[in-house]
């Protein structure tokens, strides 16, 4: 036999013990799992049934031991409304008995009770702040161990939520309560402890609280040495997820607040006994956890008390079971693959020696092979199959080649015969033909799309070919990403120069060779006529200013030229108008100016000379009228006089009758003013007594709020009240002060009126010589008047001639500046020659120039009509 023939045979011998082996091992790994799962699963009820009785009897037993406390609580409970209703039970006998009872337990940190005001003997009034006592006076005793010795306490903050918990709770549901473990500082060390707290009802009315102190560091300690199966450990954890014990003493008294505990803790409340697998990262290994809820007395709290124990330690017996049947397994499956192997060896592997010969043949691409079936059995079949194949491999071959020779000879229509070759050899030749058929697609679609390009058509994407065809495509994008990027170029540029934009410019770096060629024109053609109009704007510009000495100058071509000389000629024009009109503008405004300064002067002096009449005109109409307005004045005066004599009499009398009310309410004022200081005083006193209502009420604490607010109230309208009365106080005091001064006032006001009464007869002598003299002075100034009012209408025709005259040169003037406001825009040649524009730089910056800025164009003159006068005007003005 053959090295090949040899080691196929080893191949297949080694695959058959291979494929035996698993199936073996796989029926066998499949009964010991099914056994496997079986068996830890009923260990595992097993196992939780027994942890839970574990767990239930060390719960019991903590119940029970902790249960002391509440069952103390009931006991004082019931004695205390025993003897309270007796009325044998005093305050004292109270605090000897719950002393009492902290000697008898020794392992309580204290015990306590706190009683509803007026709830225990009514006399809450008499112990105010007495020994075991705070300001409010109930009845409360707590008794706690100071260096082995019983002290008493008084209770702080059992009406604030927290801290007085202990109370709080009790009151609000009338039923015990145990609360969350807090630490606490005994002996210089913090003491995990807890709160056992019993209400004391009588019928519905809740009365007080009985409590208990219960340190739980002896629990941790006598827990912590607990060891479930030798292994595992206990936790214990109230309801609100404080560790009271566990294996680590370090996490006593830390909370876990984790989604797990938190669904365990929510069982355990309930009642239900709750099972779970975890990670024990101390262990390092998973770990089986049995929580039973742990009730205390009567307390409406459930604490989870947990047994945990490693899951490898609960599966031992179950991983003992797997082996042993593994090991069976494999031992069986090692005798079968051998007697497997002895079999094949003898009856099958000499017989295919023939067949992977002639497969080799084939293989090497040999088929003139001689293949001879001397057999009837499978093995003559299979030879008989290979020679048939042979003979279909030779004429798929002899048509691969007609197809070559087809083709080269320029038929590319030509493809094999697939009908003559039956299954996968049809299969074959089909796909060759597809084969070649596509790369005939690829090539004529390519050379289609090449061809559209050329033209310009740039609207169709050549298709996505794979593999190494993905460098066609990749060709053809190039092609048409530069021939794209060459015609955006060039319609951006259109673009642009249609827009009137020449400063864009081609990205001459982004191509090659003649594309590079092609943007550098285009660019160098943007660059000649952005620089030629861009001096043609220089100089438009320019002239749009006002400044006609600039000029194109440079070398320029064609139209450029053309626009050069147009541009220059039409400046030159404008320079010698604009000239002309500065010339004749400045002419008539110094000559308009001589004219206005002249008929201004004139003006002047004739207005001068109105105003001064018609001063005089007014002055002698005013004094007329004054002559006359005096002389009816001392008339009317006369008469007034002689009634002002009466008056003055009467009013002697009224100013006596003000004076004697006056001084009545001086009178009146003063006693109001002693009304006000005793108002003021009883303010005084109100404030002192809300001041120290305020204080006993604070001293009351929360029984006396009510009343501290009340007391504060009053204070503030106390405080109030006198300020009120002392503003009216000063009002009162200032108002008595104004009545004395008017008092005197009027007193001196009857003593002017008899006065008063002289002198208005003497006026009335005088008033009547007064009248006679006026009516002598109107009739002479009637006369000085008439003649002046004549003067002042002829000057005034004079001044309305010069007006009109004035207003005539000052219009010409106006027109004149105007003018050479106008003209003053444009800058002409100077004797030292015109500026000039340069021929454009062959390059320019693509960014557009600023703008220049526009000046504003003249108003037109406004035309002035000459002022005819007339006959009808000197007689209107």
């Amino acid at each position: 036999m053959s090295t090949s023939r040899r080691s196929f045979t080893r191949s297949i011998a080694m695959r058959l013990m291979l494929g035996t082996a698993l199936v073996a091992t796989f029926a066998f790994g499949l009964t010991a799992m099914i056994i496997y799962l079986r068996s830890s699963d009923a260990l595992m009820s097993v196992s939780r049934a027994n942890l839970e009785n574990m767990a239930n009897l060390e719960a019991q037993r903590i119940s029970a031991e902790m249960g002391l406390g509440f069952e103390s609580n009931d006991t004082l409970a019931s004695s205390f409304l025993s003897l309270r209703q007796s009325g044998a039970l005093t305050r004292q006998n109270a605090s000897s008995v719950l002393q009492r009872k902290l000697l008898a337990n020794p392992q309580w940190i204290g015990v306590g009770t706190l009683w509803e005001p007026d709830a225990f003997d009514g006399k809450d009034a008499e112990f105010v702040d007495t020994d075991g006592h705070d300001a409010s006076g109930r009845f409360m005793s707590y008794w706690a161990w100071q260096d082995g010795t019983p002290v008493q306490e008084a209770l702080r903050g059992y009406d604030v939520p927290g801290d007085g918990d202990w109370y709080l709770q009790p009151r609000a549901s009338k039923k015990p309560a145990v609360l969350e473990p807090y630490s606490y500082e005994i002996g210089g060390r913090r003491i995990l402890m807890t709160t056992l707290a019993t209400p004391i009802v009588e019928g519905d009315h809740f009365l007080g609280v009985m409590t208990v102190d219960f340190a739980l560091q002896s629990l941790q300690e006598r827990l912590s040495t607990m060891h479930p199966m030798e292994q595992g450990y206990v936790r214990l954890l109230s309801p609100g997820g404080t560790i009271i014990a566990d294996r680590d003493p370090a996490k006593v008294g830390s909370k876990v607040d984790d989604a797990a505990t938190k669904a365990m803790l929510a069982g355990t409340a309930k009642g239900q006994v709750v099972f779970g697998q975890s990670r024990d990262a101390a262990l390092g290994e998973d770990v089986v956890e049995t929580y039973v809820p742990l009730k205390i007395g009567n307390a409406g709290q459930n604490f989870a008390f947990g047994v945990v124990v490693p899951h490898s330690l609960l599966m031992q017996q179950a991983r003992v079971l797997l082996w042993t049947i593994i090991g069976v397994g494999v031992a069986a499956a090692l005798l079968l693959c051998l007697a497997l192997y002895v079999l094949l060896r003898r009856l099958v592997f000499q017989p295919l020696g023939q067949a992977v010969n002639v497969s080799d043949q084939i293989a090497a691409g040999k088929l003139d092979n001689v293949l001879r079936a001397q057999r009837d059995d499978e093995l003559g079949m299979l030879l008989s199959s290979m020679q048939r194949m042979q003979a279909q491999l030779q004429s798929v071959m002899a048509a691969q080649g007609e197809m070559a020779r087809q083709h080269d000879a320029g038929s590319l229509s030509y493809r094999m015969d697939e009908s003559a070759f039956p299954g996968d050899y049809g299969q074959m030749v089909r796909a060759t033909n597809g084969l070649v058929a596509g790369n005939v697609a690829t090539i004529s679609d390519t050379l289609d799309i090449l061809k559209r390009y050329s033209v310009g058509d740039m609207s169709v994407d050549i298709e996505r070919l794979p593999g190494e065809k993905a460098v066609i495509t990749e060709t053809v994008d190039t092609i048409k990403a530069n021939l794209s990027a060459i015609n955006t170029e060039i319609r951006q540029l259109a673009t642009a120069a249609a827009a009137g934009d020449f400063t864009q410019r081609g990205d001459v770096d982004g191509y090659q060779h003649d594309f590079r060629d092609m943007v550098a024109g285009l660019n160098h053609l943007m660059e000649t006529a952005d620089g030629n109009l861009a001096k043609v704007s220089q100089v438009l510009q320019a002239l749009a200013q006002g400044d006609l000495t600039v000029r194109m100058d440079g070398q320029f071509n064609g139209v450029f030229a053309q626009m050069r000389d147009d541009a220059n000629a039409t400046v030159d024009q404008l320079t010698a108008i604009v000239g002309r009109i500065q010339n004749a503008a400045s002419s008539i405004n110094l000559a308009s100016s001589e004219i206005a300064t002249g008929n201004n002067d004139l003006s002047r002096r004739t207005e001068q000379q109105a105003a001064n009449l018609e001063e005089t005109a007014a002055s002698m109409e005013e004094l007329t009228s004054t002559v006359r307005q005096n002389a009816e004045s001392a008339r009317q005066a006369n008469q007034l006089a002689i009634g002002a004599a009466s008056v003055a009499s009467q009013g002697g009398e009224v100013v006596s009758q003000v004076v004697t009310t006056m001084s009545a309410i001086e009178a009146s004022s003063k006693k109001i003013a002693e009304i006000i200081s005793v108002i003021d005083g009883i303010a005084f006193q109100t404030n002192i007594l809300a001041l120290n209502a305020a204080v006993e009420a604070a001293r009351a604490g929360e029984q006396g709020r009510g009343f501290a607010v009340v007391a504060s109230e009053v204070r503030t309208l106390a405080q109030r009240s006198a300020g009120a009365a002392k503003e009216i106080k000063g009002l009162i005091d200032d108002s008595v002060g104004k009545v004395s001064d008017g008092s005197a006032l009027v007193r001196k006001a009857g003593t002017t009126m008899g006065e008063i009464v002289a002198s208005v007869q003497r006026v009335t002598d005088i008033m009547a010589e007064i009248s006679a003299a006026s009516q002598e002075q109107s009739a002479g100034i009637e006369q000085v008047n008439q003649t002046v009012t004549q003067m002042d209408e002829t000057t005034q025709q004079n001044a309305a001639l010069v007006e009109e005259a004035t207003a005539a040169a000052r219009a010409m003037e106006e027109q004149a500046l105007l003018l050479n406001e106008a003209v003053a825009a444009f800058h002409i040649a100077s004797k030292a020659g015109t500026a000039s524009v340069a021929n454009p730089p062959r390059s320019r910056p693509a960014s557009p120039a600023p703008a220049s800025p526009r000046i504003a164009r003249a108003p037109a003159a406004r035309r002035i009509e000459p002022m005819v006068a007339n006959g009808e005007d000197w007689k209107e003005f």
